[in-house]
């Protein structure tokens, strides 16, 4: 089986997530709209609506204040600026030049962004969706025949219109699919940590669980052989107690490297709990899983950590059990236990068959 990515743990993964890819998100439109309305600029200023041209100037340092604010997490409020840029900006332009202009169309981008941020509850973000949708009613209602303060030419109005109805489709289509995107990558990123130790990476208690339901699945199927192998770091509770937490969870990272490297790819290794390890070994019996088991203990043995200038030497006492024809895995589980605590009760730093 694949090892899961080393990952971190978090405490409230999910509104976590979900805000890192809203903030992404509106990034990203900062910087798509900081383009825009360089280029609105521009145009504004070679049509001689000068002051749209300055309007624009003060939308992009308005853009560049916002993504300052994001890189200092002030998403809420960078929100808010972008959304109130918008609208003062649509609302300016079609009051300059006109509807035909096609700047009311850019109201429509702040709904579905507004309603996709996880900052606001439903009913305020429902409210101010309508807000918008009934601002942009009452300007196609007021504004459709009135006259502009700028007269363009038909031909310039025209190609304005079409850009910004293009722009329009392009930027929604966009965050629609980066914001699905960014959906997609934080599901998988979520699987990861709901099936993954957080200190060593490796599987959890609940994804081998899993595992092991699958490998008993397979076994009913065809029947083959299976080992399992219980693994526990000697004296751990003195280490924790001796050289700190800190030396203890590197020990546990240390042996968690030494066990995902030293099996094959189809075995499943995982955090059992505490300094406890189990492995699962299909298609291997206690013939070819005793090899496996001593060079993993030898492996663990010759770790080495410095610790306050001393070295710290670290080992683990195994119990290997093969299963029964009729056996289930947990029962497995139980006599690779009892062979472990054979092995603490003996000295520990050794492998010890279960028994039949």
């Amino acid at each position: 089986m694949g090892k899961p990515a080393r990952q971190d743990g978090a405490s409230s993964l999910t509104p976590s997530i979900a805000s890192d890819s809203f903030k992404l998100l509106l990034s990203s439109g900062c910087l798509l709209a900081g383009i825009t309305h360089m280029a609105f600029g521009l145009l504004f200023y070679q049509a001689k609506v000068l002051p749209m041209a300055q309007v624009n100037i003060a939308s992009v340092l308005t853009y560049l204040l916002a993504a300052l604010l994001l890189r200092h997490n002030k998403v809420a409020l960078a929100m808010f600026m972008m959304i109130a840029e918008v609208a003062a900006h649509a609302i300016l332009a079609v009051i300059a030049v006109g509807w035909e202009s096609g700047f009311h169309y850019y109201l429509l981008i702040v709904i579905p962004v507004f309603l996709a941020n996880q900052l606001n509850k439903w009913p305020f973000k429902i409210g101010f969706a309508t807000l918008i949708g009934g601002a942009y009613v009452a300007l196609d209602w007021y504004w459709r025949k009135a006259a502009p303060a700028y007269q363009m030419d038909l031909g310039t109005l025209a190609y304005l219109h079409r850009f910004n109805l293009v722009t329009t489709i392009a930027i929604l289509s966009g965050l629609t699919v980066l914001y699905v995107h960014l959906i997609t990558q934080a599901e998988e990123r979520l699987h990861e940590l709901a099936t993954t130790d957080s200190l060593t990476g490796l599987m959890n208690r609940r994804s081998m669980l899993a595992a092991l339901e699958h490998e008993q699945a397979v076994r009913q199927r065809q029947p083959h052989d299976t080992c399992v192998l219980l693994v526990d770091i000697d004296h751990f509770k003195k280490l924790n107690d001796t050289f700190g937490h800190n030396m203890g969870d590197w020990a546990l990272k240390a042996v968690a490297d030494v066990l995902e490297s030293g099996v094959r790819e189809m075995d499943f290794v995982a955090r059992w709990g505490g300094e406890e390890f189990l492995i699962v070994l299909p298609f291997a019996n206690k013939a070819t899983a005793l090899p496996v088991a001593e060079r993993l203990r030898l492996a663990i043995s010759e770790l080495r950590f410095p610790s306050s200038g001393h070295a710290l030497r670290v080992s683990a006492t195994l119990g290997l059990a093969e299963l029964r024809a009729d056996e289930r895995v947990d029962q497995a589980i139980q006599r690779a236990d009892a062979a472990l605590y054979k092995g603490k009760d003996e000295g520990r730093n050794q492998v010890v068959v279960s028994a039949g």
